[in-house]
């Protein structure tokens, strides 16, 4: 087993995601501080909020996180920008939407009084970012999450308050949201929208599987190697513009640090998000094939924005059963990983 599939087993019975053991970086507290690959900028204070650290959670700046207190540590701000495996905001939102409603450290969180909405200018993606504001009973009155996409990154901010509503913080996130200081990213990202629940879908029995042809997992390999090269996947985004994501629904078995997601319209699986970290397991038809004779092969994947591992192919597309079952105890048959250089493919020997 893989050191990314090991992880996603741990998480499997975790409502919460795992992470690595956080690394402060050596900043000076009364600097600001930018992640250069995005040009976010850290600083040391936001109005009345003070910068607690930097913390890295991968190497090479992938996954960055700070914390901003009052003086009175009446208000926490957390601010997040990281690599995904889908940079789909409207269902990353939603599962860490789900990751919050079971943070019991601030109180009762009061799901049912969420306050949602979309943000996001041109230069991101006009209403391309989600917003969600939750009244929460207990130490804390409030909390808010905003999320949205620049590039090839997702910057997520969790804003929580002892002294004021939820209405109040989410005006005061939105401002903050809106008004992050970073470069305008070389493509813009598609509206963003609430997901709903998913209708009842018949239970899907076991599918075949099917063995790849070696060119089957070059092209499903190198789909992903050039995901991961920064240059390349900049050309094609600022040529292509902004594409819209497929319509999901939020499957009845989700629930926090396992969300199940399906396409909304034929109800087909297509996706698993494991926590609020960027794992993701996807499933789908693979885009491109050389063999005309068969119908092309459906792949199943997990990654987490820095390394993605692909299991055998099946012959149409999986329950959720059967693709946790391959998560657990499937072997991983190729890989791809983020390098300095771009990526490094793991294929399996030739036919």
């Amino acid at each position: 087993m893989s050191r990314l599939s090991l992880l996603i087993f741990v998480t499997l019975g975790c409502a919460t995601p795992v992470a690595a053991e956080p690394q402060p970086l050596d900043v000076d507290p009364q600097a600001d501080w930018v992640h250069e690959p995005t040009g976010l900028n850290f600083p040391a204070r936001i109005r009345d909020l003070a910068r607690d650290r930097i913390v890295s959670y991968l190497a090479d700046e992938n996954n960055i996180g700070a914390t901003y207190f009052t003086a009175d540590d009446s208000e926490i701000l957390s601010v997040y920008v990281y690599r995904a495996a889908s940079y789909d905001v409207s269902m990353m939102a939603d599962a860490a939407m789900a990751a919050v409603s079971s943070n019991d450290r601030l109180g009762t969180i009061d799901t049912e009084g969420a306050l949602f909405s979309t943000f996001g200018d041109e230069a991101i993606g006009k209403d391309s970012g989600v917003l969600a504001s939750f009244p929460v009973d207990g130490p804390y009155r409030s909390t808010a999450l905003a999320l949205f996409r620049s590039g090839n990154w997702l910057i997520k901010l969790r804003l929580s308050s002892k002294q004021v509503d939820a209405q109040t913080l989410d005006k005061r996130l939105a401002l903050l949201a809106s008004g992050l200081p970073l470069t305008p990213p070389p493509y813009s990202a598609p509206p963003a929208y609430r997901l709903a629940d998913c209708e009842t879908a018949p239970a899907r029995g076991q599918v075949a599987r099917r063995d790849l042809s070696t060119t089957d997992w070059i092209i499903a390999t190198t789909v992903i190697s050039i995901s991961y090269d920064e240059s390349v996947q900049d050309q094609i985004g600022a040529k292509t513009g902004q594409r819209d994501t497929r319509r999901l629904c939020r499957d009845a078995r989700s629930k926090p640090g396992r969300m199940f997601y399906r396409e909304a319209e034929r109800g087909e699986p297509s996706a698993i998000v494991f926590g609020d970290s960027g794992t993701v397991a996807s499933v789908g038809t693979a885009d491109i094939t050389l063999d005309k004779k068969t119908p092309p092969p459906v792949i199943l994947a997990i990654g987490n924005g820095m390394k993605t591992e692909f299991f055998q192919g099946f012959e149409s597309i999986p329950g959720f059963d059967q693709m946790m079952q391959v998560l657990e105890k499937g072997r991983v048959t190729a890989s791809v990983e983020r390098t300095p250089e771009g990526s490094a493919i793991t294929l399996p020997p030739p036919d």
